[in-house]
């Protein structure tokens, strides 16, 4: 569920519940929708689940390495008034790994996983849609440190810490007249929490907390255009910041395995509702116009909930050699109204569905592969633009609604024991 940038593009991790959080950070993550919470399948664990490590069946090292194709096709805009607006489409590629430790100490498992959880790319060539995002890129990678205790036989815990680097770049547009361009990068740190209970054999059931990340992004802006548009508004060039929080995530998990079938089910609630909006501080000497203050100064509000997401998984062991995975998810609309949408990240409800393959190529090798295709719904909508047909800049609304949109995401990687 996918969903690269600066300052105004690391919104695109407290945003989009449904669009651009990327939840698939390994092979068996993508094929299951990231269900595989309550029991692991390998080394993912340690991001997963850290409690899980405890319980994984070798005690070796244990590591994995995926490579993903992300895809998000074009997404259309229909306004009220007939007009009809399509973003750029996107590519990516994104690698992710996880390593597990062997038992150092009696019942005592470490863990490291490096991860992607969140990007974008889109961008919008219209004029409407340039005002507020002409291009929207953003890249975030989380180094996830983690120990597991095993407490008893069937209670496992862990901990982590989470270091998160994001960067960004993004581009606004006044009607051709003048534009802003924004980049800057942070690191920010969390922790995570997990825990793991397996009354029995073929049951388990877990409970994972993220924290909540204050992004502090700082960098640079320059703000500039025409004679103009520099007499009438002003010009920036020098540093700006901005604080966004990347709010924390629980997850209530449980597993079943029936034969050589698991059923797999996790819930997750995310607290979108830490996030009211974002406010740029001009920390240079700033143009004083009240049109500099209105196209670029005033801050951006924002009205989110807290959302509910469903993953189901099947995970099938056909024999030895070979284990076929799918899953099915539904992800909750974050924005409580069509004014919390925007260009640069639209909201909407979705649909996932999975499938993937696991091959044990020799005793200490496994291959995967693994897709998933997600559906959003359509949205309605109300935009942010600028009327200038009086000669000077006027807050105008564009009402309308996105379309339907499509993510794929392709995976493949190897894990292996040593």
């Amino acid at each position: 569920m996918i969903k690269k940038i600066s300052l105004c593009a690391v919104l695109a991790i407290g945003l989009n519940a449904s669009g651009y959080k990327v939840p698939e950070q390994s092979n068996d993550a993508v094929s299951l929708l990231s269900s595989n919470v309550a029991t692991s399948f390998g080394p993912d664990a340690a991001y997963y689940n850290p409690a899980n490590m405890v319980f994984l069946p070798d005690y070796r090292h244990y590591f994995e390495n995926d490579l993903a194709w992300f895809h998000i096709n074009r997404l259309k805009f229909k306004a009220n008034d007939g007009k009809e607006i399509t973003s750029t489409d996107f590519d990516s590629m994104a690698t992710t790994f996880h390593f597990v430790s062997p038992s150092f100490y009696e019942d005592w498992r470490f863990g490291l996983s490096l991860a992607v959880p969140a990007g974008i790319g889109i961008g919008w060539d219209d004029p409407d849609a340039a005002f507020t995002g002409k291009l929207f890129k953003l890249k975030v990678v989380e180094l996830n440190p983690s120990v597991a205790y095993r407490l008893s036989d069937t209670i496992g815990v862990g901990v982590g810490l989470r270091a998160v680097y994001t960067k960004g770049k993004v581009v606004t547009e006044v009607y051709g007249l003048g534009d802003r361009h924004l980049k800057g990068d942070s690191v920010d740190y969390g922790y995570n929490l997990a825990l793991s209970y397996k009354p029995t054999e073929n049951l388990a059931f877990a409970a994972t907390y993220r924290s909540k990340v204050d992004l502090s992004i700082k960098g640079d802006a320059h703000i500039s255009g025409g004679a103009a548009f520099n007499a009438l508004v002003g010009t920036y060039d020098g540093a700006v910041s901005v604080k966004i929080p990347l709010p924390a995530a629980l997850v209530l998990a449980t597993s079943y395995k029936i034969n050589d079938t698991t059923l797999l089910f996790a819930y997750e609630r995310t607290f979108w509702s830490d996030f009211k909006g974002y406010d740029f501080e001009y920390s240079g000497n700033k143009p004083q116009t009240i049109y500099f203050q209105r196209l670029f100064d005033d801050k951006v509000e924002r009205n989110y909930r807290d959302t509910n997401t469903f993953r189901f998984g099947v995970n099938h062991d056909l024999n030895k050699k070979y284990r076929i995975m799918g899953g099915f998810v539904y992800d909750e609309k974050a924005a409580k109204d069509s004014r919390s949408a925007s260009f640069d990240l639209p909201d909407t409800k979705a649909y996932a569905f999975s499938l993937g393959l696991n091959y044990q190529a020799t005793e200490n090798l496994e291959l995967n592969v693994g897709g998933l295709y997600q559906y959003r719904k359509k949205s309605e909508a109300t935009l942010k633009g600028a009327d200038l047909s009086r000669g000077v800049p006027a807050p105008k609304e564009i009402k309308g609604e996105f379309d339907t949109g499509n993510v794929w995401i392709i995976s493949s990687g190897l894990k292996y024991k040593f």
